[in-house]
């Protein structure tokens, strides 16, 4: 039976979800969101088993996070996520993270395509034989906007990294998670400890293990720092791009 509710994931943030600051890292936040996607989804009947063995998989297009105060090492939290409704070939889910006091500590909004795992390419909403319920008059507001690097902006080459076992998931590429450990890790510490108000990835091409990836970087342009990863074996194919505002947290 269906909730009338969106579902709502509780859990406490363990040392292997904490920063060197003692934060959840936003890699950490990122994977809880696709946890709680997979906990709502699968409440439906809709399990990752079953999207598999119908040949299906989600892909995340897009995802806008806002971060008013980053969850602390041992904090009792509790994020609530609803797909919002469909656009196009687009699926829409929201999420909202706060603490125990219901105070929001950040709020985000995501993007996903639904995709035919053997052909490698997105479907439309109505290749899936399940019924997922929506909640369109529960928003945080517009659909999260495409990114793209600004073409006057200068990226210089950070780092070169090989997608490992480690990184990969059930469809066989770099999960989305992963990018948002990328991006963290082409801040210096002067910006890690500024901090990451805001982050925002587009998710352009998928990247499979034993695939090497070119990390670039913007220097801090208006408060934020530009990141793109490049396909190292085709150089001009973009796999991601991402911003991260940075700034003080609210108190």
């Amino acid at each position: 039976m269906q909730s009338e509710q969106p579902y709502k994931l509780h859990y406490r943030i363990g040392s292997a979800d904490a920063d060197y600051q003692s934060q959840c890292r936003p890699s950490a936040m990122l994977e809880y969101m696709q946890l709680a996607a997979d906990r709502d989804l699968a409440g439906m009947g809709v399990t990752v088993a079953q999207m598999l063995e119908q040949g299906l998989g989600w892909m995340l297009l897009t995802t806008d996070v806002m971060i008013m105060r980053p969850a602390r090492l041992e904090e009792e939290v509790s994020l609530q996520t609803w797909h919002k409704e469909n656009k196009g070939v687009t699926w829409l889910r929201d999420y909202i993270l706060t603490d125990p006091s219901g105070t929001h500590l950040a709020e985000a909004r995501t993007a996903w395509a639904l995709v035919d795992l053997k052909k490698r390419r997105v479907v439309r909403p109505s290749a899936l034989p399940f019924e997922v319920k929506s909640y369109p008059d529960l928003s945080l507001g517009e659909p999260p906007v495409k990114v793209v690097v600004p073409s006057e902006l200068n990226l210089q080459e950070h780092d070169r990294l090989t997608v490992q076992y480690s990184s990969t998931d059930s469809n066989g590429h770099m999960n989305n998670v992963r990018y948002a450990d990328i991006c963290c890790d082409a801040l210096t510490l002067d910006e890690l400890a500024a901090g990451v108000v805001r982050l925002q990835i587009s998710y352009h091409r998928e990247i499979r293990m034993q695939e090497q990836m070119i990390v670039e970087r913007s220097a801090v342009t208006d408060g934020a720092v530009w990141v793109r990863g490049r396909l190292a074996a085709e150089h001009e194919s973009i796999i991601f791009e991402a911003k991260l505002s940075l700034g003080n947290f609210a108190t």
